[in-house]
C-alpha cells in the first residue's frame, strides 16, 4: 500500500486503481520515496538518451525537463512557488495565509523560473554523467523530504502534509536513507556519501529557514525542499564525478 501512495503523491504515473490510504498507510510510504525517485529518474535518464540520439542536446534537454516536469504534475514546482510567495509575508500568518492561496505571485513565478532555467543549465552541461546524475537528481530529491518531515515541526494544524509528518519516525527515515545510499553508492562510488552529506546540509538549512520563517514546514515547502535539492545534485555531481573519473 504505502509505494502505490508515495507513487500517487510523487507522479502522475496511472494506475489501474486508486488508493486511498488511511493515515498509517500515507505514513509507511515514507520509505518508499527514494524508490519511487529512482523511478523517475531511470524515465528522466531514458528520455533524455533517447531524444539525445535524435535531436540537440539544447532540444532534447528542454524536452527532458518538461516531461520531468509532467511526470511529478509540477505539484512540487508548484510548492516551491507558494513557498517563495509566502516568505514575501510580513507576519507569520500572513505568510501561511499566501502560501494557501491558489494564485502565484511575482516571487513565485520568478522562484520556479530560475530553479528551471538551473536544471536546463546543469542538464545540458552534464558532460557524459547523464546516467548518475539524473537517476540520482529525484532519488535524493525525495529523499530530501523524508529528512525534511522527520526533522522538522509541522506549521498547519492540518493538511496533507501533517499525516505525512505524524507518521514519521526514524525507522522510516533510516529505512529511506539506506535506499537512496545503496542507490547513490552503486551509481557513484563513495562519492554518493559525499552527496548526500551535502543534500543532507542543504536541507537542514532549508529547513531552519522555512521554520524561522513560518514556525515549522508545510507540504510547499517540502516541495520546494526537493526542487532545490535536485537542482543541487545537477549541479555538483558532475563536478565530483570527474574529479576521480
Amino acid at each position: 500500500m504505502g509505494f502505490w501512495i508515495a507513487l500517487q503523491f510523487l507522479t502522475i504515473i496511472p494506475l489501474p486503481f486508486k488508493k486511498q490510504g488511511e493515515s498509517k498507510d500515507i505514513a509507511s510510504s515514507l520509505v518508499f520515496f527514494p524508490v519511487v525517485g529512482l523511478l523517475i529518474g531511470l524515465l528522466v535518464f531514458l528520455v533524455n538518451w533517447g531524444l539525445g540520439e535524435v535531436f540537440s542536446p539544447v532540444v532534447s534537454t528542454v524536452l527532458t525537463l518538461l516531461f520531468w516536469v509532467l511526470i511529478s504534475g509540477a505539484m512540487h514546482l508548484d510548492g516551491l512557488a507558494d513557498s517563495c510567495d509566502g516568505l514575501g509575508g510580513s507576519t507569520l500568518e500572513k505568510r501561511l495565509e499566501i502560501m494557501k492561496d491558489s494564485h502565484t505571485g511575482v516571487f513565485g513565478v520568478v522562484g520556479v523560473c530560475l530553479l528551471l532555467l538551473v536544471k536546463f543549465a546543469a542538464i545540458v552541461s552534464l558532460s557524459g554523467w547523464d546516467r548518475e546524475t539524473l537517476v540520482l537528481a529525484p532519488v535524493f530529491g525525495c529523499w530530501a523530504m523524508v529528512l525534511a518531515i522527520s526533522a522538522f515541526p509541522y506549521a498547519r494544524k492540518e493538511g496533507l502534509g501533517k499525516s505525512f509528518k505524524q507518521g514519521s519516525n526514524k525507522l522510516r527515515l533510516a529505512i529511506a536513507t539506506v535506499i537512496a545510499l545503496a542507490t547513490a553508492v552503486l551509481l557513484a562510488g563513495w562519492w554518493g556519501v559525499v552527496i548526500m552529506v551535502v543534500i543532507s546540509l542543504v536541507t537542514l538549512v532549508a529547513g531552519f529557514f522555512f521554520k524561522s520563517r513560518l514556525g515549522g514546514l508545510t507540504g510547499d515547502t517540502y516541495g520546494a525542499i526537493k526542487e532545490v535539492n535536485e537542482a543541487t545534485v545537477l549541479i555538483i555531481m558532475p563536478v565530483l564525478l570527474s574529479i576521480v573519473f
